[in-house]
């Protein structure tokens, strides 16, 4: 106990101490940087615009420790299918009343191995689903494919877990007010709408960015010659809670990260219900494990993604590789929860993603899980490692291991997720926003080739806006997309990446770049952003334990 209080206070004073003298250690960029009180000073454009705050992302909104859920079930591995007993004693806790902080109660997979017929589902509030060790003598789900199922794939792309809420957010459209600010820059919190009357503090809210044709002809995505399908007006959704109204002006708790304005179409303001979502849902200490067929393989060149879809690229025929595509794909998936976990996880050989997190999610952790040997075919919609699909998440020392797009985000509305002190090592592509317009996100000390972009001859086109690499490590390729802008300080790498050349358009501007080849004060921004926001103690409850420290 003594030294745990030791490395924790000792981790925490490095931090101070390495902060409080970082503009002397290491140089500052000009957009923010440390001033002469210790906190960040953020320097904005023309407009406004500036280095959003990140410090949201993760359980809780950031800063607050995943928790210890006491036990209600305990489960032992039998011989043969394991699903009924498991999701028979999900379904038990899932009727306990929840307590105070909304916890039913864990279910405890007891060491060994579990063969897996079937998919679980979690589908109720306050459930943890918890092994005992990630190890190969830990607890181990085996997502068994049927040889029944081969021919047909109907295993391939499904989820061994999946935590299911009912529905998302349900927008109260009688309450929608027009955000009357001309321009509401990248970073804001507060803006004026035509009456605040109806809103208070504690309102969850969607804060809609409108984008409409004009737009899109901005962006230069409003003919086939950019892509095989020109953009259509769409919206940006911003899921948020009211911290303060005054008068007309309402501040939300985390920013904007694409500009509201009204020659694109402005914004709304709305407030929703989302009682169809599930949260205080937590996977913990486990290791799964995709069954696959080793008799299924391919050749193909080693270390990139060489353009083909279909198959080998028969110019290269030197690595063989597992290609089998009829088994499970993603490990777990969230589907509508927010106030979420996934740790000290371990998964082999699933296709796509070890985690995935869809549109209705928000407030998720993921942190110390591993990655390793994928199977699938090297090619596109395939091993999106960490995939961050919702908003405000948090993945944290996380690991890949010859991913493609290892650490990913795939839809407009995913915003404001963070990548942090996360690596990928041997990857087949690229980790970067990969969707039209995923915007404000942070990479910070990431070590993996990294893209913010234009990809042509594609249904992408611009994929990355606001997006921020700080103190990241590896090859890179960063654009400046019209109307917004992206971001490298502190990188140490050289600025273009190998990976599927024939989709790059190197002609389009780059984005901002400071301090290459040195890192930069301070050593972490989402870190610095949390503690300023919220304490030291913030950055204790998301350090590692005693034992990771030392």
């Amino acid at each position: 106990m003594r030294t745990k209080f030791f490395s924790i206070a000792a981790f925490l004073f490095c931090i101070d101490a390495y902060n409080s003298k970082a503009q002397d250690m290491l140089p500052a960029t000009s957009l923010v940087y440390p001033g002469i009180d210790g906190k960040l000073v953020y320097v904005g454009d023309s407009l406004g615009n500036k280095i959003p705050d990140f410090s949201n992302a993760g359980y809780k909104g950031g800063g607050v420790a995943i928790p210890y859920v006491p036990v209600k079930v305990i489960v032992w591995p039998v011989a043969g299918d394991n699903s009924e007993n498991i999701q028979a004693a999900i379904d038990k806790v899932s009727l306990i009343p929840p307590d105070a902080s909304g916890f039913r109660g864990a279910v405890l997979l007891k060491m060994g191995s579990y063969v897996l017929e079937k998919p679980l589902a979690i589908k109720a509030s306050g459930i943890v689903l918890r092994g005992e060790g990630m190890s190969d003598i830990g607890t181990i789900l085996i997502g068994k494919t049927a040889k029944e199922t081969q021919s047909r794939g109907n295993r391939g792309k499904m989820a061994l877990i999946n935590i299911i809420g009912s529905s998302g957010w349900v927008p109260q459209e009688d309450t929608k007010q027009i955000i009357t600010d001309r321009y509401v820059p990248v970073g804001a919190r507060s803006f004026m709408v035509a009456s605040a009357k109806g809103f208070k503090v504690g309102d969850k809210v969607l804060v809609r960015r409108n984008g409409n044709e004009d737009w899109i002809k901005e962006l230069g995505q409003d003919t086939l010659s950019v892509g095989r399908f020109r953009w259509r007006p769409f919206i940006i959704t911003y899921d948020r809670v009211i911290t303060e109204v005054k008068g007309n002006a309402v501040t939300i708790d985390a920013p904007v990260f694409t500009a509201i304005e009204t020659r694109w179409g402005g914004g709304e303001l709305v407030k929703y219900s989302d009682t169809g979502r599930i949260e205080q849902v937590g996977i913990e200490n486990l290791r799964g494990v995709s069954e696959f067929d080793p008799s299924v393989r391919m050749k193909a060149y080693g270390n990139m993604d060489r353009g083909s879809f279909d198959g080998p690229a028969t110019k290269y025929e030197s690595d063989e590789y597992y290609a089998d595509e009829n088994h499970y794909f993603t490990f777990i998936n969230f589907s509508n929860a927010i106030n979420a976990w996934v740790r000290n996880i371990a998964a082999l050989h699933f296709g796509s993603s070890v985690v995935q997190t869809t549109g209705g999610t928000k407030w998720i952790t993921v942190q110390d899980c591993e990655s390793w040997e994928p199977v699938s075919i090297r090619a596109g919609a395939r091993r999106f490692t960490y995939q961050l699909n919702g908003q405000l998440s948090l993945a944290q020392r996380c690991f890949s291991q010859k991913g493609r797009h290892s650490f990913v985000m795939q839809t407009p509305s995913s915003s404001g997720n963070v990548f942090f002190n996360c690596e990928a090592v041997h990857p087949y592509s690229s980790s970067e926003p990969h969707a039209n317009w995923v915007n404000g996100a942070l990479f910070d000390n990431v070590k993996a080739p990294l893209t913010a972009r234009f990809w042509k001859d594609i249904t992408i086109g611009w994929a990355g806006a606001n997006i921020v690499f700080w103190n990241c490590e590896g090859d890179f390729l960063i654009q400046q997309p019209p109307t917004a802008q992206n971001y490298s300080f502190g990188h140490i790498g050289t600025a273009s990446v190998i990976f599927n050349r024939q989709l790059q358009e190197l002609s389009k501007p780059n984005g901002y770049v400071e301090s290459m080849d040195r890192h930069v004060a301070p050593r972490s921004l989402y870190l610095t952003q949390l503690k300023e926001r919220l304490g030291d103690r913030a950055i204790k409850n998301i350090a590692k334990t005693a034992d990771d420290l030392e």
